[in-house]
Order: C-alpha cells, then sequence, then structure tokens
C-alpha cells in the first residue's frame, strides 16, 4: 500500500498524451469541452529536492472531453526558470520556500530596490482566460501564454509595469472585458495596488499605501468593491533587499495585529473603508456581494498561518500529519457605521473552494461551496475527499474514496441549469493505493460519480484548472 501522501506517487510528471483515455461509466453528450488545470511537475532536480508543495516547476494538464470520450495530453511549462533547471540541474531563480544555492544566487542577485531579486516567472499555479489568450498564471506578474491545443508556451507578457518589482495573486477577477489582479509593489513605501491585466501596460486603479506588506493569494471583489483581506502575515520589506530567507520565511505571523481589511471603490480607486478584524489567514476568497449598506465577504481561512509550514514536503510526509482545517467563513462590513460582524458558515475543512464563479461571482443568491476536505471520518492526513457546502445551512456533503485524493472541484453547469447545484464537478484524483489517477465526473446534487476516465500514470497532485467549452 502506497503512502497516504499523494506526492510520494510521482515526484516528478511523467509528461504523455493519450488520444483515447478509458472511460467506465457515462459522460453526458451535453458536456464537451477541456478541462485544464495547472499546478506542480518536478520536485527532484538533478542535484537538489525543492521544499515545498508551492515550489515545482509547473505542469499543465488537459483533458478533451467530447461525446463520451476524454483525450488526455501534459506538458512542463517551459519558462526561463524550467529552461535553467534543465540545463543545469538546480534552480536559479527563487521559488516561494527554495532559493537556488548561495554562490549562484549571490551572482545572479539585483540589488536595486525594491526589484525582488531572481524571483521566478514560474506560472505554476493557474490558469485563465485574458483579453482572448490563454495564460498559465503565478505568484510574480509574468504570465505564460500557451496553445490551448498543444499546451505549449507561446511566449511570456508583463502585463504590470516593471513586474519583478513587484508580487501579484494567480487570481484575476474577470468580469465582462476585465480581468483585474491585485498587486504588492515592495519599497520604502509599500502598496497595495489594482490593475485590469486584460490591459499590459496600463496604469493602476488603485494604489493603497501599506507599511508591512502581507502574502496575499488572492482577493475578493463585489459588483462595486475590491476586497484586500491581508492578515498578519507580514514582511518588512528592507528584509527582501538582503534576502537572507526564500521568499515566504521572510514574513511573520502578528496575531496581536489582526487583520486589516480594505475595501476600495472600482470606479474611483479610493479608500472606502478599513476594517480591523481579529486575526486570520487565508489562501481563497470565495465570494463577496452586497446588501443594502453591507459589503459581505465569503472567505476560506485558517485561525493562523501554520498550513504553510504543513505543506513542506518534510512536514507532508509524516505520517501521522494533522492539518489544520480551512472553514468557510463570512464577514459583514457595515459601510456606514464602520462596524463588522463574522462567523464561521460550516465548521466542514474546505480548500481550493469554487463557486459557479460566472454566474454567481458578486452575487449573493449562490447557495453552494465546493472543494477538497478532509473527510470527518479519516481526520488525519491530506485532502481525501471533495466536500459541497450549503452557504445558507452550512451542510456539508461529501465524496469520498478509500486511498483517493481528489483536487480541486470544477463546477460545470449543465445546459438547462437554474442554479449552482444543477451540474457536474470535475476533478483530478490521485489513486495513491493504485498509483494512477483518474477524472472523475460526479453529479453535482447528488453527490455520486457518473464517470470517470483512467490514465495510467499518476498526476502530481495540483492546484486549479477551467473547463473551456
Amino acid at each position: 500500500m502506497a503512502s497516504f501522501f499523494p506526492f510520494g506517487v510521482a515526484q516528478n510528471q511523467k509528461t504523455y498524451s493519450l488520444s483515447d483515455v478509458p472511460v467506465t461509466g457515462t459522460i453526458p453528450d451535453w458536456l464537451q469541452g477541456s478541462y485544464i488545470r495547472n499546478g506542480p511537475g518536478m520536485f527532484q532536480l538533478q542535484n537538489k529536492r525543492l521544499n515545498h508543495w508551492f515550489d515545482a516547476m509547473g505542469a499543465l494538464h488537459k483533458f478533451d472531453i467530447a461525446n463520451g470520450k476524454v483525450a488526455y495530453q501534459n506538458v512542463m511549462i517551459e519558462c526561463e526558470s524550467y529552461k535553467k533547471v534543465t540545463e543545469t540541474g538546480d534552480i536559479q531563480f527563487s521559488e516561494f520556500a527554495t532559493d537556488p544555492c548561495k554562490s549562484i544566487f549571490k551572482k545572479a542577485q539585483s540589488y536595486v530596490f525594491p526589484t525582488l531579486p531572481n524571483m521566478t516567472d514560474n506560472p505554476k499555479v493557474n490558469v485563465a482566460k485574458i483579453a482572448g489568450k490563454f495564460m498559465a498564471l503565478g505568484e510574480t506578474p509574468m504570465q505564460v501564454e500557451f496553445d490551448p491545443h498543444t499546451l505549449k508556451t507561446i511566449g511570456v507578457s508583463e502585463p504590470v509595469p516593471g513586474g519583478f518589482a513587484y508580487k501579484t495573486t494567480a487570481h484575476p477577477h474577470l468580469e465582462d472585458e476585465h480581468a483585474y489582479n491585485l498587486v504588492v509593489k515592495f519599497g520604502m513605501q509599500s502598496y497595495y495596488k489594482l490593475y485590469d491585466v486584460s490591459k499590459p501596460g496600463s496604469s493602476a486603479i488603485a494604489s493603497v499605501p501599506v507599511q508591512k506588506p502581507a502574502y496575499l493569494h488572492g482577493f475578493g471583489m463585489s459588483k462595486n468593491y475590491f476586497i484586500v483581506a491581508a492578515g498578519p502575515l507580514t514582511v518588512v520589506p528592507i528584509q527582501l533587499l538582503f534576502w537572507k530567507r526564500p521568499y515566504i520565511e521572510n514574513h511573520h505571523w502578528n496575531a496581536k495585529e489582526g487583520a486589516a481589511i480594505y475595501i476600495i471603490e472600482k470606479a474611483s480607486g479610493k479608500l472606502k473603508a478599513k476594517f480591523t478584524t481579529e486575526a486570520f489567514f487565508s489562501f481563497h476568497h470565495v465570494n463577496a456581494w452586497e446588501e443594502g449598506g453591507e459589503l459581505i465577504m465569503d472567505i476560506n481561512a485558517y485561525d493562523d498561518a501554520s498550513i504553510i509550514n504543513q505543506y513542506y514536503l518534510k512536514e507532508l510526509e509524516k505520517q501521522d500529519a494533522v492539518f489544520p482545517k480551512g472553514t468557510l467563513r463570512r464577514y459583514r462590513f457595515n459601510l456606514r457605521t464602520k462596524k463588522y460582524n463574522a462567523e464561521i458558515v460550516s465548521h466542514a475543512c474546505i480548500e481550493l473552494p469554487r463557486i459557479d464563479y460566472s454566474r454567481y461571482n458578486t452575487n449573493g443568491d449562490y447557495n453552494f461551496t465546493y472543494g477538497v476536505s478532509i473527510h470527518p471520518s479519516q481526520p488525519k492526513g491530506f485532502y481525501n475527499s471533495i466536500v459541497k457546502i450549503n452557504s445558507k445551512t452550512g451542510d456539508a456533503f461529501y465524496w469520498h474514496e478509500e486511498g483517493c485524493y481528489p483536487g480541486e472541484p470544477f463546477f460545470q453547469p449543465s445546459p438547462q441549469s437554474k442554479n449552482d447545484e444543477d451540474g457536474i464537478l470535475i476533478s483530478i484524483v490521485l489513486d495513491a493505493e493504485k498509483q494512477h489517477s483518474f477524472l472523475l465526473m460526479l453529479d453535482a446534487i447528488t453527490m455520486q460519480e457518473i464517470a470517470r476516465a483512467v490514465l495510467p500514470e499518476p498526476v502530481v497532485y495540483g492546484f486549479h484548472g477551467e473547463f473551456f467549452e
């Protein structure tokens, strides 16, 4: 029996393609398109192993679904960081929690403050269609365009001027023809900036000064506001100048400072309000909307930032690992009185949360959040189930199969769907016991399997994907 830890099955991704993946069950005729997912592809280099789940060289995976059949292919993302790894057997750019060896790093490092020295262009986190182009996204503002048919790299763009002076999120918000993203600019005076990255080189929509920037993986957006929910995992920018430790290890948890919530008007770019709440940490926003004078924010949050330490490979490989459990939380901010209220919507563990984004983002009528979870019957180990949370009642429903580790579930509505439950959930599941992966399709109403497409090899457990019709 394989280790519970899914990365133990496949440290590095085997690249290959299949024109006809064996399918069990029946895929509905209406499900036609490509599911493309981003994530880690290479942890073990010739000369070292990378330290953290967030460090690996990125890989794209694509499942083409048509007429009940499935084809599959994957490729490594050919950015500059990956090219150097293949040439030298070692990294020469700083990743999230792994730095190059000091001799290489020192030679390449730039001390022109506030440029982040030698930061990677490895876009290993997410995919999005921005201004008609298919992009692989990471946390530095270097987007890699790829061909949606072959997955091959087309080129690298820098939508934010002077991009290596910045850190960005891998979760832009899409609205009409716009693609908004949050950028952190480091310097003697640092800023949270909002850009429309569908217009490369354009000026910032908003710019909010901050003394100690927080680590931010995402941000919120309602119809009229951007939300920067900055937990107290912060960095003193001068520490990044000397870069004695990997990027994330320069950040420190300061619970007494609480979390700072910046609410910014989309139309004017002005700071509408700032709230200070109890301390929390979050990777992913879920939804945000407005009701009267209130702004409501649903967020997948933790009591502290210890989840980042748990994602180091050496911690993940411990057989008795117990993960901090993120929960779905709701904050109501009264923009008139400047008071807020916070509650936990559900105590079910959830991470990699998704909603029916195209129809319900910025809409408080949404009902369901889908994500990966740790099943209550097996509280130790990695994410071993898919969870569906009713955001109105807090009820949680699960899909779980022994020895299997499902990735982020993507909700695709059926053609006649009238709500955010009538559709199919798509997830890449790693079967650690059989040492392969399969594309799982669930009925989102019943959480029962309707079909799976079984690969002969494992897919390294990854991050975010999109279904493109």
